[in-house]
């Protein structure tokens, strides 16, 4: 276990978290997964008899909005009430608490994409994905709209769709390839290096310091450091 550990919910944000930081150099960070926003505690929980676990100074946890950002950060901050660890009071804000490495929550999609906060990280994707093949992605959507999958009422079902379909569209090796794979870039498919991802990436490349700081809100933070 690392000083600086981050957790997705399932194996796709691990594989998104561990290939940002390799595509912008960004190192430090130790990465898991926790298989759904559920499940958070349980992992918290077996952290604590890990070996390795004292040296553990702070906690980044990703998550999903979903389709209520209030609803989904609160289930995260049940969670750390019932296993004893520190309870951020918003996203993106360090929790301290005696005996227990500091935590923060950053919840996707970061930035908000528009007005809307419901999404997940296929939501932060879609521009990427877009931006790299515009003429597929235009045949995606009316593929969608005529499916009736724009009418869908989560936009985060939307969301995993356009993906999905998306990669089926581009990608002629195996058009079934999982999300979780396709961040390599030698795939060509998801560009890490697109500028959607920079805030995101920013987060992950001052964590440590960020945590180090004192400074609880990562806005202020920023302001600080002139990031």
């Amino acid at each position: 276990m690392g000083q600086y550990v981050v957790l997705g919910e399932g194996d796709r944000d691990k594989a998104f978290l561990e290939r940002l930081c390799q595509q912008r150099q960004i190192t430090g960070l130790t990465f898991g997964y926790v298989g759904g926003n559920g499940g958070f505690k349980d992992q918290l929980t077996a952290m604590i008899a890990a070996p390795g676990f004292a040296q553990c100074q702070s906690i980044l946890l990703m998550s999903d909005n979903d389709e209520s950002a209030t609803d989904s950060f609160k289930l995260i901050n049940d969670q750390m009430k019932e296993c004893g660890f520190p309870v951020p009071p918003r996203p993106l804000e360090m929790a301290i608490k005696q005996g227990r490495p500091s935590l923060a929550v950053l919840m996707q999609p970061h930035p908000i994409q528009g007005a809307d906060s419901r999404g997940c990280l296929e939501t932060l994707l879609i521009p990427a994905m877009d931006a790299a093949n515009p003429n597929q992605a235009n045949c995606v959507d009316r593929m969608l709209n005529c499916a009736g999958v724009s009418a869908w009422q989560k936009k985060g079902s939307q969301h995993k769709a356009k993906v999905r379909s998306l990669i089926s569209a581009v990608y002629e090796a195996d058009p079934m390839h999982g999300l979780q794979y396709c961040f390599d870039p030698q795939k060509g498919l998801i560009a890490l290096t697109d500028p959607i991802f920079n805030e995101t990436a920013l987060v992950l490349q001052h964590f440590a310091a960020w945590s180090a700081s004192g400074i609880r809100p990562w806005a202020d933070f920023r302001q600080d450091r002139g990031i």
